[in-house]
């Protein structure tokens, strides 16, 4: 089986934060919307990871459990796991409560050898 070298997966990981710099970021409970961010870019590429700049906080629009969430650039739409730690997006919480801040400790999505 090939592997991509380093060099390739930050090559990935750069297009695809291109795209994806001003996405909207929106954490789901299923089909139902928790919070919409906005991203500011993307901070750095290394080692083929992605990883974005400070989100700034909103308030959630719905109470629930974040179990996923998606990037959207207006023409194509990625879905992001969840979790508090190990996950592409690392939430301070999955339990959101209407008119909380939703706060989002880091995004951080990496490209495979």
């Amino acid at each position: 089986m090939a592997t991509g070298n380093t060099a390739a997966r930050v090559a990935r990981a750069t297009d695809w934060g291109t795209d994806y710099a001003t996405a909207t970021l929106t954490i789901l409970d299923g089909a139902t919307a928790l919070a919409v961010h906005t991203l500011a870019g993307f901070a750095s590429y290394t080692g083929g990871v992605a990883t974005a700049n400070a989100i700034a906080n909103v308030n959630a629009a719905e109470t629930g459990t974040a179990d996923s969430a998606t990037l959207s650039d207006g023409t194509g739409t990625y879905t992001l796991t969840v979790g508090l730690t190990g996950a592409d997006l690392n939430l301070t919480s999955l339990d959101y409560t209407f008119g909380q801040p939703s706060s989002i400790s880091a995004l951080a999505v990496t490209f495979p050898a």
